[in-house]
């Protein structure tokens, strides 16, 4: 049997994001095709549980044996039976002892001295150090009464740079700066990336399969339908030099969330179609309908759509499903006249499924304005979950019942509702943050999109920033079109003083982050939340960094705190998702009505993964304060380092508001080298860490490594990193929450070597 390296890389993954501990699971493929494998299925590992049930008997435990949850195996099976699939490989992970078919494994894998599971090869792959290794698989020789074993051995080319968190990873590993630099010029596609940068292969496989289903060329798939549609009338504002918004719909979703696009429409009636000639490209025309059944609407009016495409005024067509549809396949070749096809849909509800796994889609054939908008959701962060798509894919094959468990979330029981596990999140991060409501997002920028959209208008122009924003939250602010008509005023974290000067009742809101990133500034809240309330100016603040641990802005002043959930509170690399918590009701209730407008709620998936992961934030917190404390001082007595950049740091206690408001450091460290080169630099990245990943997420419970300012600020010249001053060969460490450090000191100690020879 041959394993494609896309499979064996997810196996790979599986094992790290279990590390280090055991990880087990299945490897699906086609009932009728003996060498068909398609899916991988990580399983529970429940060893743990039998081992404190009854030590005696259950010796092991999950750090050095597996056992499979009999009740998911179960769920597994019927689900596979129906879709004519079956389990072809039974795969574990060794974690720092290697690939080998150990006596153990032969014993469970084996009964009265025959298979226990006939035609079932195991896979076994090694997880050395939090990093894949090797794998062999194994296969019973009934001849023999023994396994023939076949060796994989570890891919150690550029190619092979995997993915980090697992089957759902949210980033991949960037192994060299020509790697890097390939990507950054446009010389290579990465399979794996930051989740709003590289969609996860299933979104785009999603893409792809809608794509083909609607006859279109293009398909971009959002958080949901309402999210898709007006992504798209965003971008087509601020694309074109003029908009004339002309509307048919009943949907009063759309006339509500116009105003926060600041945009107004024309209405006509769908019983009484205007000739198409009324309408102008020259005058900026635009048409979006919105019927009851759109697909009879198209096929009836084909005459004239088709008008359109010769007066090139783009028409939009949207249907939002009801719950618990599926849009219906385009029965016909794409309408010609037709720019853009925008449908949303979601799953029913059922034992296994919660409500509210919901999606929605942009089709088009036009090459330049969809490839644009991918870029623009890029920065948004309306992205669908990889989660919810893996089920649209699982609904296209026909298989729509174990979906759940299939998304990596079994718990082994019936799925509780998705809001049980939102309003369990919510209300501990309020309890956390001091906040009157929560709301969740489906990534971190999506969150910052939506506070800033919300508080932007053009009577209030002015906004003002404090510090250096995180690169993607300053793009969205400045590369909006209507950016045009805003005046941003930028204020470095020692020039404060300038802030009542500047801060007037037209501003729209002062923006910063509780610590700066990569430079781990820390601006004083409390003088700057002071200001802006007495004027009654919003102030917001991401507090991804510092996290809720370590600060509570709102007590300092914050009307909307932001953070990435991906980061931190969940620190496994296997979810996503953004959450705003907001000191006052009445603006908790205009954010709720712009959430609600817009489509941009969390996947419920993703919120039962966050809501397990947050249950050891606290304590995972407090080791990555320590860890980075003890990264960050070892940097600083280090011959080879020229300048360490850390929030807590002892260098300027003296004028850092830190003391006041911070409880620890958190987890990022950055430096510069002392001989500042990117030869230097390559010296230190492209060598060998044994319990470093290279990977540029940060808030993961393995300590990562990253060029920062090369993937962030590439294409800048030198006089823009000199203004904001950062130089651009910096080191990115984002500690992990290990329990021993040793190991993390001595790769940066053998890499900052490197840099001295």
């Amino acid at each position: 049997m041959r394993i494609s390296e896309q499979i064996l890389a997810e196996c790979h993954a599986h094992g790290v994001e279990a590390y280090p501990e055991e990880t087990c699971g299945f490897i699906v493929g086609n009932l009728d095709d003996a060498e068909s494998l398609e899916t991988v299925y990580p399983m529970r590992n429940i060893m743990n549980e039998m081992h404190r049930e009854d030590p005696e008997q259950f010796p092991r435990t999950g750090r050095d044996g597996y056992m499979i949850d009999p009740r998911e195996h179960m769920k597994l099976e019927r689900s596979l039976k129906k879709a004519g699939k079956q389990i072809k490989v039974i795969y574990h992970s060794h974690p720092d002892v290697g690939a080998y078919f150990s006596e153990k494994d032969k014993e469970d894998a084996l009964w009265n001295g025959n298979a226990r599971y006939p035609g079932i090869t195991f896979l076994v792959c090694a997880t050395n150090k939090g990093k894949p290794g090797d794998a062999i698989l194994a296969d019973f020789n009934a001849n023999e009464g023994d396994f023939d074993i076949t060796e994989i051995p570890a891919n150690t080319s550029e190619e092979s740079y995997g993915l980090l968190g697992g089957t759902f990873g949210v980033s991949g590993i960037l192994p060299t700066l020509d790697f890097i630099h390939e990507w950054k010029n446009g010389q290579r596609e990465v399979e794996y990336g930051y989740f709003r940068f590289v969609p996860p292969k299933q979104v785009k496989n999603f893409q792809q399969q809608l794509a083909v289903r609607h006859q279109a060329r293009h398909a971009l798939a959002f958080s949901s339908g309402r999210a898709a549609l007006l992504e798209l009338l965003s971008y087509l504002q601020d694309s074109r030099p003029l908009t004339k918004l002309n509307l048919a719909s009943s949907a009063t979703f759309i006339t509500d969330a116009l105003p926060s696009l600041e945009m107004s429409a024309l209405h006509f009636n769908l019983n009484e179609l205007p000739a198409a000639e009324n309408f102008s490209a020259k005058e900026g025309d635009l048409i979006l309908i919105a019927p009851e059944d759109l697909q009879n609407f198209v096929s009836e009016n084909a005459e004239w759509l088709e008008k359109f495409k010769r007066l090139r005024v783009p028409v939009i067509v949207y249907e939002e499903a009801a719950s618990g549809s599926w849009p219906a396949d385009v029965q016909l070749a794409w309408p010609n006249g037709l720019t853009y096809w925008i449908t949303g849909f979601d799953l029913p509800e059922s034992h296994d499924l919660p409500s509210g796994i919901a999606g929605g889609v942009i089709l088009s054939n036009n090459d330049r304005q969809m490839a644009e908008l991918s870029e623009l959701r890029k920065r948004r962060g309306a992205i669908l979950s990889a989660r919810n798509a893996a089920l649209f894919c699982e609904k296209f094959a026909g298989n729509t019942e174990g979906t759940k468990m299939n998304s990596g979330n079994s718990s082994g029981v019936a799925t509780e509702p998705g809001c049980v596990h939102e309003e369990a999140v919510t209300k501990q991060l309020c309890a956390w943050e001091n906040a009157s409501s929560g709301f969740l997002f489906p990534s971190g920028m999506a969150a910052i999109m939506a506070v800033l959209t919300l508080l932007q208008k053009r009577e209030k122009p002015r906004l003002i920033v404090i510090g250096l924003l995180y690169s993607e939250t300053y793009s969205l602010l400045m590369d909006s079109g209507r950016s045009s008509t805003c005046e941003a005023i930028f204020i470095g974290l020692h020039e404060l003083e300038r802030l009542a000067e500047v801060l007037t009742k037209d501003t729209a809101m002062v923006i910063t982050e509780t610590v700066t990133n990569p430079l781990c500034g820390v601006p004083d809240l409390e003088r700057i939340g002071k200001l802006a309330n007495a004027q009654g100016v919003p102030f917001v603040v991401d507090n991804t960094l510092a996290s809720p641990a370590n600060c509570q802005p709102i007590d300092w002043g914050a009307d909307y705190v932001i953070h990435s959930t991906t980061k931190y509170l969940s620190g496994t690399n296997d979810h996503a998702g953004g959450a705003v918590l907001v000191k006052s009701p009445e603006n908790a209730k205009a954010l709720k009505k712009f959430q609600q407008n817009w489509g941009l709620g969390i996947s419920p998936l993703e919120a039962e993964v966050l809501r397990k992961r947050m249950h050891d934030f606290e304590e995972r917190m407090q080791r990555f304060n320590k860890n980075s404390l003890a990264i960050a001082h070892f940097l600083e007595a280090h011959s080879a380092v020229d300048r360490v950049y850390y929030a807590c740091s002892s260098s300027d206690v003296s004028s850092s508001p830190a003391p006041k408001l911070l409880s620890g450091n958190g987890g990022v460290v950055s430096f510069v080298l002392k001989n500042n080169t990117e030869d230097n630099l390559r010296r230190f990245y492209d060598g060998e860490f044994i319990s470093i990943l290279k990977a540029p997420t940060l808030g993961s419970n393995q300590t990562l490594v990253c060029p920062y300012p090369l993937l962030t600020h590439y294409h800048d010249s030198d006089e823009d990193l000199l203004e904001i001053e950062l130089p651009r060969y910096l080191i990115r460490i984002a500690a992990g929450s290990e329990n021993n450090i040793e190991p993390i000191i001595a790769d940066l100690n053998s890499s900052l070597a490197r840099t001295t020879q």
